[in-house]
């Protein structure tokens, strides 16, 4: 079975190694690092994207060493009948095109499992930018969490165990804004954001008191106001893609785990 990984980041290499060792399994990647094809890019069997939602006409993390970038309609062509993408969310148009030639399309964000992992491991690498960062470290500080996701509940249990007083601001249906109390703002040594919705602006910063730092953890839009925070002269953190960064080894054993599950399940059937 020929395997192509295209772009991403350091957790793919690992994902790589992993499913190289099956037996029958003809791994390769693309433009991870300075790793690079000559010529045109073989047919493949099972196609791996990036671990974030599929946008624009290019793969996140394809460039090569030359500059040269993998359009996704060209990646998609190249995927035999028959066979698998894994990939983040992309267009219901796109899916049904694959659908048309028999691919099965497994979106990374629906697999319960790999989600668990993934904000686990985003919990793990939050607590070593927070360790870096915060005088008293996870242990010694007090920690505001806003959301109430996988992400939110991964980072509160496990900055809890590790002896942080934990506070959490969630949104409801009656609250989707102003849910954020400046008290709680105000106590905070660390803000940690995991809502991917503009939550934490101009009034929320407002309250954030001297010495403290604010984390965002969630993906685009994002949650907090980069410039007005900037500009108040208040440090935030931006750390998308955490597993990628900090825990790439076991996320790349989390992506192959579930590639190997579904190709499974596929042979079953």
């Amino acid at each position: 079975m020929n395997i192509l990984i295209i772009g991403g980041d350091a957790r793919q290499i690992y994902c790589a190694g992993r499913l190289a060792l099956e037996p029958g399994f003809a791994v390769r990647r693309f433009a991870l690092g300075t790793e690079t094809f000559s010529g045109e890019i073989p047919q493949c069997d099972v196609l791996l994207l990036p671990y974030k939602p599929v946008q624009g006409e290019t793969i996140a993390g394809s460039v090569g060493e030359n500059g040269e970038e993998v359009y996704l309609s060209d990646a998609l062509n190249i995927v035999k009948d028959g066979g698998a993408v894994f990939a983040g969310k992309m267009d219901d148009e796109v899916v049904n095109s694959l659908k048309s030639r028999k691919i099965a399309v497994h979106n990374w964000f629906s697999d319960e499992a790999l989600i668990l992992a993934n904000a686990r491991l985003t919990a793990e690498g939050a607590s070593q930018i927070i360790t870096k960062n915060a005088p008293g470290g996870v242990s010694g500080s007090k920690i505001l969490i806003l959301g109430k996701g996988r992400v939110a509940k991964a980072c509160a249990e496990l900055f809890g165990k590790m002896g942080a007083r934990i506070s959490i601001a969630a949104r409801s249906q009656e609250h989707p804004t102003d849910f954020i109390a400046p008290e709680a703002i105000a106590n905070a040594d660390v803000t940690v954001n995991t809502i991917p919705a503009r939550v934490f602006g101009e009034k929320e910063l407002t309250h954030v008191r001297r010495g403290a730092f604010i984390l965002e953890l969630a993906s685009k839009p994002y949650g907090i106001d980069f410039d007005k925070a900037c500009e108040m002269g208040i440090p935030a953190i931006l750390a998308s893609g955490v597993p990628g960064k900090y825990t790439p080894e076991e996320s790349g054993r989390a992506l192959a785990e579930v590639v190997l599950r579904h190709l499974k399940e596929g042979e079953q059937r």
